[in-house]
């Protein structure tokens, strides 16, 4: 007896793993997801990393390659490796656009990127916004397009994204206790960073410490508890306002301070319904009386 009682636990225990990890998503969903993906990628490398293009001419004595740039042996850049490397990955994010050969095409703008960045943190300046990503494109790398279970692993991929979005927050918190103690939330850091960056909203804000240090507080709480996105059965009303926040956090920090985590915070988007952007799947969905109602839609899906 003891025996099918521990059967029947570890039997649950995968029936409650594969919920969470292969719930089924439209593929159409992922292709959406490609694309916005595809286009960050694009849109970082040509207007807001233009900073690391100046790399190129950088005195080499300055270049300080990160660990995985040590262990992959990789050079500093010079104006046609980094002129290349342009060029592949335009080239990549487009043809991951045409969602033609998806994995081949994720991985061409994958290994590029992770160049890429490479590149650009190699010379001391190391930003934190890129890991999600990083991984989504390794995701979409893996993630095939056909076959008999692709609705489950197309919800494996965006569930792996939206796990390491959100786990992002409550380390975030940790780093700030961890380095700042406790009296990080009690301290100047708000007022420090907006007399360093400015602007309109910050400048609003700066004469008033004690609302910074409200704010401080907030943000930990905040980041805490973005934890609950992580249950998907959690009350849909719940989930909406914790979205609904993180996206709110990252406008105020760029109106505020005038940095964007764009390369992350479009990842929310995992979390989405972006099937219905797709013209391809809302034809499919359409009948001549009109669109079907949400349950044919949840049958139509294997596993739903």
């Amino acid at each position: 007896m003891a025996g099918h009682g521990g059967a029947a636990v570890i039997e649950r225990f995968r029936a409650g793993r594969d919920r969470y990890w292969f719930d089924p998503v439209p593929v159409a969903r992922v292709d959406v997801f490609a694309r916005i993906i595809a286009a960050t990628v694009v849109f970082t490398v040509l207007v807001t990393d233009q900073w690391a293009v100046g790399h190129e001419g950088a005195p080499e004595a300055f270049y300080r390659p990160v660990l995985l740039a040590r262990i992959l042996q990789l050079g500093p850049p010079d104006p046609t490796t980094m002129l290349l490397l342009r060029i592949v990955l335009v080239a990549g994010a487009a043809w991951m656009c045409t969602r033609r050969a998806p994995r081949a095409a994720a991985a061409t703008v994958f290994a590029s990127y992770v160049v890429w960045l490479l590149w650009a943190f190699s010379w001391s300046k190391v930003d934190h916004d890129r890991l999600t990503i990083v991984v989504a494109l390794l995701v979409l790398a893996l993630t095939p397009r056909i076959g008999p279970a692709v609705e489950r692993t197309s919800g494996w991929a965006l569930r792996v994204v939206q796990v390491v979005f959100v786990l992002a927050y409550p380390f975030s918190a940790w780093a700030k206790l961890r380095f700042g103690g406790w009296g990080w939330m009690e301290s100047a850091t708000f007022a420090r960073a907006i007399v360093r960056r400015g602007s309109t909203i910050g400048d609003w804000l700066l004469p008033y410490p004690g609302l910074l240090v409200v704010a401080q507080w907030a943000f930990i709480a905040f980041e805490v508890a973005a934890v609950i996105l992580l249950f998907p059965r959690a009350p849909r009303l719940v989930r909406s306002a914790a979205l609904v926040g993180v996206l709110l956090l990252h406008v105020m920090t760029y109106l505020m301070i005038g940095i964007s985590f764009l390369p992350h915070t479009i990842c929310i988007t995992a979390f989405l319904p972006l099937e219905h952007l797709s013209r391809r799947w809302r034809a499919e969905h359409r009948t001549v009386g009109g669109p079907v109602d949400g349950a044919a839609q949840a049958a139509a899906i294997p596993g739903r």
